[in-house]
């Protein structure tokens, strides 16, 4: 377990959950937990795997693209954002969660790599702004 030091306005995003001996503890919703392992892929070595437990996720039902879009405009930063629309376009999410992103974007003309461990070469999201590898 690793305990990071997080800033008061970035708390929430949690559900209460009950343990098999009944007691009710709070958990981090599995929407929050997905745009942390963007938001902080440097500090957890969470890219890309991040991507392929929101696909997974996505597929199975247990988050859905409109709940995934509100936790990160709510919780993440530009890059999550950026990042999360890009994958969820990818997907094929609907029309309300990718909008939802938009709206939460700011002007820029910076790119940035959806794995940057890997060079900014490649095909460019242009509405994200992502350089996309692959």
């Amino acid at each position: 377990m690793k305990l990071i030091k997080v800033a008061r306005d970035r708390l929430g995003g949690v559900e209460k959950i009950r343990t098999p001996s009944g007691e009710t503890l709070l958990d981090s919703s599995r929407a929050r937990m997905l745009v942390d392992a963007v938001y902080d892929w440097s500090q957890f070595d969470s890219l890309p795997e991040s991507y392929d437990w929101t696909r997974n996720d996505l597929a199975a039902g247990r988050v859905t693209a409109d709940e995934l879009a509100r936790v990160a405009v709510q919780y993440g930063n530009m890059g999550t954002i950026r990042r999360i629309g890009a994958i969820l376009e990818r997907l094929d999410a609907s029309n309300f969660s990718l909008s939802r992103l938009k709206r939460a974007l700011t002007t820029t003309t910076a790119k940035i790599p959806l794995m940057p461990a890997l060079p900014s070469r490649g095909p460019i999201s242009k509405i994200w702004g992502v350089v996309i590898h692959g």
